[in-house]
């Protein structure tokens, strides 16, 4: 799997394979958990509250982790580790890519 996947398949596949019907309801799920993750972790920068984005960052990693989205987890990785480190410039830094790689996975999961 190259670096640029939004997805991991085979996490995909068998997810598909355990939740069978109920799986589009998972990315349905993931996409408003996602979505509203993203306005916290923004709103956590706006407010230089480097816990709030700290805590978004590592709950929206586990999730995406367990979808497999990879690069969405990478990222809230950096932007965790970034935010206990108490550099909000580099957690901010962060925040568009973690946004369009989110979309990306978005598209791809509900094309699947």
């Amino acid at each position: 799997m190259s670096r640029q996947e939004a997805v991991d398949l085979a996490v995909i596949q068998e997810l598909k394979e355990v939740m069978g019907a109920d799986f589009p309801r998972l990315v349905v799920s993931f996409v408003k958990d996602g979505e509203q993750r993203l306005r916290a972790i923004q709103g956590g920068l706006v407010a230089a509250d480097v816990e709030v984005v700290r805590q978004q960052a590592h709950s929206f990693k586990g999730s995406s982790g367990n979808l497999g989205a990879v690069r969405v987890s990478a990222l809230c990785l950096e932007m965790e580790s970034a935010a206990r480190d108490g550099d909000l410039a580099v957690a901010a830094s962060l925040f568009d890519p973690l946004r369009e790689a989110f979309e990306s996975a978005r598209m791809r999961l509900e094309s699947l």
